[in-house]
C-alpha cells in the first residue's frame, strides 16, 4: 500500500485538474505499476460525492471492531481531540476515517492519520478546510501537537 501513497503524494505535489485517463498515462510514463495507479486513483474517488448533513451535531463516536483493529488508539484521541477542537465536525471525521480504512493498512500511525487529516480538509468545502494551514507546514510536517 506504500506504492499507493507514494502515487497520491506525487499526484499532489506534481499535477493539476487533469482527467483520469491523462492521469493514468503521466503515471504510466513515469514508472508507477498499472495496479497501483488503479488503487491510488479509486482512492482519490473516494472525496467526490459525499454530501454532508448541514445539521452536522455532535455525535458520540463507537468503533466497529475492524476500526479498532486499525486505527490506534493515539489516531483514535486525535480524531476525538481534533473534533472537541472544533477543527473537524462528525461528518468529516466519518470522512477521514472511511479514507483511512480505505487505504486497508495494518495500523494506522499519527503521521498518517495527519496526512489523510489534511488531504480530507483540502476537499471541504467549508469553514473546516481553513485549518489545513493550520495542520501541517511548509516542509510536510505536523504543527498541532
Amino acid at each position: 500500500m506504500e506504492d499507493v501513497l507514494d502515487i497520491i503524494t506525487y499526484l499532489l505535489d506534481h499535477l493539476d485538474d487533469e482527467d483520469d485517463e491523462s492521469l493514468e498515462r503521466h503515471l504510466r510514463a513515469v514508472g508507477f505499476p498499472d495496479d497501483d495507479i488503479q488503487r491510488a486513483l479509486d482512492w482519490m474517488a473516494g472525496f467526490a460525492g459525499d454530501d454532508q448533513d448541514p445539521a452536522n451535531r455532535p455525535a458520540l463516536r463507537a468503533y466497529h471492531p475492524l476500526e479498532l483493529q486499525r486505527l490506534s488508539v493515539g489516531s483514535r484521541g486525535r480524531l476525538h481531540e481534533l473534533e472537541r477542537l472544533g477543527v473537524i465536525t462528525p461528518a468529516v471525521r466519518e470522512r477521514i476515517i472511511d479514507r483511512l480504512l480505505a487505504l486497508d493498512l495494518e495500523d494506522t500511525d499519527l503521521p498518517t492519520l495527519d496526512w489523510i487529516t489534511f488531504m480530507v480538509l483540502a476537499n471541504e468545502s467549508g469553514p473546516e478546510a481553513l485549518w489545513v494551514d493550520a495542520l501541517l507546514g511548509n516542509d510536510g510536517q505536523r504543527l498541532l501537537h
